[in-house]
């Protein structure tokens, strides 16, 4: 999952780029991939967190 979600976000990111380039900053479309790219990026941070923290419990 965690490839699956790293792949997602790159994705997205070059998406948002392209839109900020073409359509510029305050597009409608740029923005709305610049609020996917941080819902991907918390879901990413919040798994890795559990990663982590069950990492420890084990240890």
């Amino acid at each position: 999952m965690n490839g699956t979600i790293v792949a997602r976000i790159e994705l997205v990111r070059w998406k948002m780029i392209e839109s900020g380039l073409r359509l510029g900053l305050d597009s409608p479309t740029t923005i709305q991939l610049s609020k996917e790219l941080d819902t991907l990026i918390n879901i990413h941070l919040r798994n890795d967190t559990k990663k982590t923290t069950h990492n420890k419990m084990i240890q």
